[in-house]
């Protein structure tokens, strides 16, 4: 069956390499990596995965099949039923390998929280490790020594932590205008993130006479809902989302995008944007995917 498979990926690979330079497809340790593919390409792939929906894998397990950015010719779709089915396959996987690295940096946390507890001191590589999480997460504090490392941990263990799958998903659907606008066609940004006052990024057409930002430029579509996450787990403004989830958490229970959706109006210009969150996590029975996993697949040659 193994070898099969692989005979099958390589025809696949070298039918890719032939229908357009620019396409690649990557074997990596933890799942298929593609990039520059078209929407024949792609549903070639889903198909012998057997991933024929978003919805409904078995044991909720997901291929961990990535693509770095929208397919060439995804705007071409002009069945909506299709397109937003098709864009919510492309998102699932990507969301749950979020989540896996999340996971593993929590893991570190707790590891570090219980390493203190038991010695009231850290290590200089732990030390170093905790301070350079503190930035990422916008953790700022005067305090020193022993005290400083408990606030540190403390705060931390409240901010790094999963974001629900079907979260990550509506959010990406609802600034992204299901994978069809600008911004992440030709940007890679599922959520409109902008930057200011630099001419590194894709500029708005026809919006504002305001010429002080741009729409962020992500080298993948993993990158930019990881950025998104970064957000929603460092950012002031997002208090409330994380309080939420760690009082769901210490009953023991899964945390679900519905259960949180209503603390997320700051995260877009929309208005209700909490509103359309919700619903569109409902209509399209995403919390389904909020205990989903990838499956393993670990392929003959595959890179490390």
């Amino acid at each position: 069956m193994i070898k099969k498979l692989f005979i099958f990926l390589l025809s696949l690979l070298l039918s890719f390499t032939s229908a357009a330079q620019e396409t690649s497809i990557d074997f990596r340790y933890n799942g298929i990596y593609l990039n520059h593919i078209n929407l024949a390409q792609l549903e070639k792939l889903y198909k012998d995965y057997q991933y024929k929906d978003y919805l409904y894998m078995p044991e909720w397990k997901y291929p961990p099949i990535f693509l770095q950015s929208m397919p060439t010719d995804f705007t071409s779709i002009t069945d909506k039923q299709k397109r937003n089915k098709l864009f919510l396959q492309i998102l699932v996987p990507l969301s749950l390998r979020l989540n896996e690295e999340i996971s593993a940096e929590r893991q570190t946390v707790i590891e570090t929280i219980d390493a203190f507890n038991k010695h009231h001191n850290l290590s200089q590589a732990q030390i170093k490790q905790l301070e350079d999480k503190a930035v990422k997460y916008d953790i700022f504090t005067k305090l020193k020594g022993e005290r400083r490392y408990k606030f540190l941990l403390e705060h931390l263990k409240q901010k790094v932590d999963n974001v629900p799958p079907s979260l990550l998903i509506a959010a990406a659907a609802i600034e992204s205008d299901w994978g069809t606008n600008r911004p992440v066609n030709k940007a890679n940004s599922l959520y409109r993130e902008l930057v200011w006052n630099t001419t590194d990024g894709l500029e708005p057409l026809a919006e504002t006479e305001d010429k002080s930002y741009r729409y962020k430029k992500f080298d993948s579509l993993f990158d930019s809902m990881k950025s998104f996450a970064l957000r929603l787990n460092s950012n002031i403004n997002f208090e409330m989302f994380r309080t939420r989830r760690a009082q769901i958490k210490s009953k023991d229970v899964p945390v679900l995008g519905r259960d949180i959706a209503h603390t997320l109006n700051a995260a877009s210009n929309l208005q209700n944007f909490a509103g359309i969150l919700d619903y569109t996590i409902t209509f399209y029975e995403l919390t389904n995917i909020d205990e989903a996993e990838l499956f393993a697949m670990r392929l003959p040659g595959s890179k490390d």
